[in-house]
């Protein structure tokens, strides 16, 4: 069994593609499923290791932790570990050390998020004279992460903040909450609308490729207008 996770998803999606590929070079059916998709019946019938016609296959379920806690949770978890089948199970979040423990995976993929990418999120703010520190922390960030993922956490950053300034209920750990309602305090609400709809716009021409510049070109322009 083959286990990737980890809330740095672009990466652990890449490695994801990966073994696709090379499941597709050797010659291996691969089915491939959400967990909110199978229920125990399914999930049994899918354990088989070859098909009617012999050959290798491979099963990647997606997700499995997001699931509801439930007595069909832990079976079907049981049932994966005990199982001789090739399996891959590609998660979004970290696991913790008891869940893997559980599965007896024989290779384990963890991708994490850099601390700079949170550096730089904490760090945003519309006053001028933190330009050039935002600036400098983005640049690490898109380095030791991803310049589409650290635009995919800008845009989160900035609804959990246009939440906070507008009296909604920002949920997650309390520190997490207090850090938000703190940088909040230092927007206007008027100015967190004025970059989401920066953003939205930006997320519509990177997927029409109607950028002329690069992504992360793009959110440092943003930024300096911030």
């Amino acid at each position: 069994m083959i286990i990737i996770h980890g809330d740095n998803t672009i990466l652990s999606r890449t490695k994801l593609v990966e073994i696709l590929e090379n499941a597709k070079e050797n010659n291996t059916l691969v089915e491939r499923f959400n967990a909110s998709q199978l229920d125990i019946p399914t999930l049994e019938s899918k354990l088989q290791k070859t098909d009617l016609f012999g050959h290798s296959r491979m099963l990647i379920i997606e997700e499995l932790h997001s699931q509801t806690r439930s007595k069909k949770l832990n079976t079907m978890i049981k049932m994966l570990a005990s199982s001789s089948m090739n399996l891959c199970l590609w998660e979004k979040r970290q696991l913790t050390s008891s869940m893997l423990k559980k599965l007896k995976a024989d290779q384990v993929f963890e991708f994490k998020l850099a601390n700079s990418l949170f550096t730089w999120l904490d760090s945003l703010s519309p006053q001028e004279s933190t330009k050039v520190k935002q600036i400098k922390f983005f640049q690490q960030a898109v380095q030791e992460n991803d310049e589409y993922m650290c635009f995919i956490m800008l845009a989160r950053q900035v609804r959990l903040l246009i939440q906070a300034t507008s009296g909604g209920q920002v949920k997650g750990p309390f520190f997490v909450i207090n850090k938000i309602n703190q940088q909040a305090k230092k927007f206007t609400l008027k100015r967190l609308l004025w970059l989401h709809d920066q953003l939205h716009k930006l997320d519509k021409e990177v997927k029409t490729s109607a950028n002329k510049i690069s992504l992360s070109q793009a959110v440092e322009l943003i930024l300096l207008k911030l």
